[in-house]
């Protein structure tokens, strides 16, 4: 075997390792975190406490069948290798050690920019990931993508928390990008890039949920209507054509693209909670 023969394979074999590692290591992210929470979550609102909590059915009666449940288990394992894959591909495209795209935006010293930013920084995370899930999410919309890639997402008409990461493959690199595009656009400290993804996480959980865990003052008041509950994305996955974002309801009251119905929607949810509770009451 001549140098240049030797030097290519001991590459190949480095370039290897790296990627495996970095599935390793996501994977590892996953166990830890969104399927200990998404596990947690469909034993408790699923089987364990189910049938007494059928008044925070958004959809009355489960239909999702126990195979596409597997199956979206399934997927979400695959979600995360495609990440993996793709943080091992920018650690090796992007200099140095940094986690922004485009510069060094990340910095150790709160006092650099102080409390107040920090958490204004987890806020602005926040707005940027909707705003792009948004568009992201509109585009998977089209005919032929969501054909070919998004119904991979959709094939629980009635969502549950294993819903959350189940993609195709290419969906899952679309909309980790933004995970990755993101915080790299303001300055923002490693603990506030933890913490925003630990509420996105918890969001994107909750969103398909398939309960309505918010209570009727939060979907009531105006001061914090603005924020998502379950039943708007778990419109979406009913009805595929409307409520495309996450996190916040903005962008679809801006582009005309909310469903006419979800505020009677909402409130019927809410109602249907209020009188099982009192049911309950009158006969305790």
């Amino acid at each position: 075997m001549n140098q240049i023969e030797e030097f290519t394979q001991k590459t190949f074999i480095e370039l290897a390792q790296g990627l495996l590692y970095s599935i390793q290591e996501t994977l590892l992210y996953a166990s830890n975190n969104y399927f200990r929470l998404t596990l947690v979550s469909f034993l408790v609102f699923w089987l364990i406490l189910g049938p007494k909590l059928t008044h925070f059915r958004i959809q009355p009666r489960p239909r999702t069948k126990t195979t596409i449940i597997l199956r979206e288990i399934g997927s979400s394992l695959l979600t995360f290798v495609v990440i993996g894959t793709i943080n091992w591909f920018l650690s090796i495209a992007i200099p140095g050690d940094r986690y922004g795209l485009f510069y060094d935006n990340y910095y150790n010293d709160i006092s650099k920019y102080g409390w107040t930013y920090f958490f204004f920084s987890i806020f602005l995370m926040l707005v940027i990931d909707d705003t792009y899930f948004y568009w992201a999410h509109r585009l998977l919309h089209h005919s032929i993508l969501y054909r070919r890639v998004h119904k991979v997402h959709h094939y629980s008409n009635d969502p549950n928390p294993f819903t959350t990461y189940s993609f195709h493959p290419l969906e899952a690199a679309i909309l980790f990008f933004g995970y990755r595009l993101t915080p790299s656009i303001i300055p923002v400290h490693s603990i506030a890039v933890d913490l925003w993804l630990l509420l996105t996480l918890i969001n994107s959980v909750v969103d398909h949920l398939g309960y309505e865990i918010y209570p009727q003052w939060f979907t009531n008041s105006k001061l914090t209507n603005w924020k998502n509950p379950s039943t708007h994305h778990n419109m979406h996955h009913e009805k595929v054509r409307g409520n495309y974002a996450v996190t916040f309801r903005w962008w679809d009251k801006l582009m005309g693209t909310e469903f006419p119905d979800y505020q009677a929607r909402v409130k019927a949810v809410q109602a249907r909670k209020i009188i099982s509770n009192r049911r309950l009451k009158t006969k305790v």
